[in-house]
């Protein structure tokens, strides 16, 4: 490589295509018709909520503390990796051909949130206060603006305290970003102003307090380990992913599981995948977090045949992943250990898979019967778990065949 520029522009492309294969399997037809009906229910009752949202809603409120969130929340993304700490360390003084495109990267990646946000609030704002030119033209420049400088302030503060002050420092952009977007909202422009002041003044302090000082490389390495983490986690959920490993967690509160359990020696599978779903982070926290997902749909999806179809999908997703994760394992297990067959491994996560099912269905109908939908609450109880006992019965069936 001639330069760092160079090194860092091979980096994001490997980078690209590493994200872009996991993508794939995340964005599947499934997925996207789920993400459709969610998206068009959503859409539907936020309409009909501002055709009669109240003139005393605190909107300017409401937009501070979204768009405080979303601007001051500004992690930079280097892509630094664990033996940049070694190689880059002769080339600090020309580091800065690394790090001034990886932080307009940084703006860049981040910057469809708040303009997603941006154009979601515009029915609010045009019912409450109308869409004047300030806000169409003003407010979203300024919000780039202000997204360039959090980002620009979280580094220079992590960069002078190696990531120890950080989140005092994202407090202080909050509170800075979310009281000038309150009064530009409001059109208090004067005590905005201030407010954009006292951001510049904050990040020119932020900047000369780093100036000058040695590069923290294992504070940002282990940023950048973090945030791709959390995308491997994610993908996890789709695909298999190498570079994650499976985290194991007693969870004592739920031992009473256990003891419904029967002690025969025909028990001894049941017990086994009970035991390895409620200690497996990554199962348990799956169907944990899809069955949030089915009750906030039922919650929120206005129309019983979207409801139930985002049910199904919903469903047919935990079902299929609980039984993949539970019969597909590379791991060695302990059952290989003793005379037990695959045949009597399979009924256990039948009827463990099914048991689940049943509490995510009754949990939906619950939310359901809350908003005494009851008719919607019996067809999603019914979708839900005939769905996962349809699923899991075809797998099982396909692997004894």
């Amino acid at each position: 490589m001639k330069n760092l520029h160079d090194v860092w522009s091979k980096r994001l492309h490997s980078y690209t295509i590493e994200v872009q294969n996991y993508l794939k399997y995340i964005f599947t037809g499934h997925i996207a018709v789920v993400l459709l009906f969610a998206l068009g229910a959503a859409g539907y009752a936020y309409s009909d909520w501002v055709q009669n949202v109240p003139q005393d809603f605190p909107a300017a409120w409401l937009l501070a503390l979204i768009f405080g969130v979303m601007l001051a929340y500004s992690p930079p993304s280097t892509l630094l990796k664990e033996a940049d700490m070694v190689y880059f360390l002769p080339l600090e003084s020309k580091l800065d051909e690394f790090l001034k495109p990886a932080l307009r990267w940084s703006f860049l990646s981040q910057l469809y949130i708040p303009i997603i946000a941006f154009i979601v609030s515009l029915p609010m704002v045009n019912a409450l206060y109308g869409l004047q030119t300030s806000y169409l033209v003003g407010f979203p420049l300024l919000l780039l603006i202000i997204k360039w400088w959090n980002i620009q302030t979280e580094f220079s503060i992590r960069k002078a305290f190696a990531g120890n002050k950080s989140w005092l420092d994202r407090i202080v952009r909050f509170v800075l970003t979310g009281a000038f977007t309150y009064f530009y909202v409001d059109e208090v422009i004067l005590l905005a102003a201030v407010f954009l002041l006292a951001m510049i003044g904050y990040g020119k302090w932020a900047q000369n307090r780093s100036a000058d000082l040695p590069f923290p490389y294992e504070h940002f390495v282990r940023l950048e380990e973090n945030r791709m983490l959390r995308f491997y986690q994610f993908a996890n959920y789709f695909t298999d992913v190498p570079q994650i490993k499976g985290k194991i967690k007693p969870r004592r509160w739920l031992n009473w599981v256990y003891k419904i359990i029967g002690t025969q020696p025909k028990d001894a599978h049941y017990y086994l995948v009970w035991r390895t779903f409620i200690c497996s982070d990554e199962l348990f926290y799956l169907w944990v977090r899809l069955t949030l997902l089915t009750m906030a749909g039922a919650w929120l999806i206005p129309f019983p045949i979207a409801a139930a179809i985002f049910a199904a999908a919903l469903a047919f997703a935990t079902a299929i992943q609980l039984w993949q994760g539970l019969n597909q394992t590379q791991h060695f297990r302990m059952d290989n250990l003793f005379p037990l067959s695959d045949f009597t491994r399979g009924q256990a996560v039948w009827k463990l898979i099914g048991i689940l099912q049943l509490i995510q269905s009754l949990l939906a109908a619950a939310v359901l019967l809350f908003k005494e939908a009851y008719g919607t609450a019996g067809i999603v109880f019914a979708i839900i778990l005939g769905v996962s006992l349809a699923t899991t019965t075809f797998a099982k069936n396909k692997k004894q065949q």
